[in-house]
């Protein structure tokens, strides 16, 4: 009797270890598959980290928003599905912080309110915006200024639209490109 307890303890003793040498195996392959799909998740949406650690930290969050997507999905509870999107490697705490929009922290006390700063100043009739370095100097514009004028200098001051032109002679800037309309 003593010899076939032993038996069947080694057998219970060995359907434990393979039972949990198969859920090893299958969580391997499933944090391959996460791999994968955090790597393909990267290259669609072109995303790159500074060094490992983040990219580690990163991947960590896209597992687990993953999985409760999954869960979410699989429940069925929702009249719409979930889907990996460009926000699946951030935090929920990330997310409201960067997209929620502007709150104004609790603690922080509303403003005084204060008199017009300038309310007692006389302004200049006139200002050379020029010496105060608010106006750059005229950028030498070429060839694409004085095409867009015409084929020469001045007529008139007109401007003057050239449509139905096959050559792209005479064009410059966005008139270059075929999506540029011409009729």
């Amino acid at each position: 009797m003593a010899l076939t307890f032993n038996w069947n303890l080694a057998f219970a003793a060995l359907l434990v270890l393979l039972l949990q040498a198969s859920r090893a195996t299958s969580r391997g392959l499933y944090e391959a598959s996460m791999i994968q799909k955090h790597e393909q998740w990267m290259d669609r949406l072109e995303r790159v980290y500074k060094d490992d650690v983040e990219k580690a930290k990163r991947f960590t969050i896209f597992k687990d928003n993953a999985e409760y997507i999954d869960s979410v999905n699989k429940a069925g509870i929702k009249p719409y599905k979930l889907v990996i999107n460009e926000f699946a490697d951030l935090t929920n705490e990330e997310f409201r912080a960067t997209h929620n929009g502007y709150r104004m922290p609790s603690q922080q006390k509303p403003s005084e309110i204060t008199s017009f700063k300038y309310e007692n100043v006389t302004a200049p009739t006139t200002m050379d915006w020029r010496k105060e370095g608010a106006v750059t100097g005229v950028k030498d514009q070429g060839q694409c200024v004085k095409n867009s004028w015409g084929t020469s200098w001045g007529e008139n001051g007109y401007i003057r639209m050239q449509r139905n032109v096959d050559a792209e002679e005479g064009l410059c800037g966005i008139a270059m490109q075929a999506s540029y309309p011409t009729a």
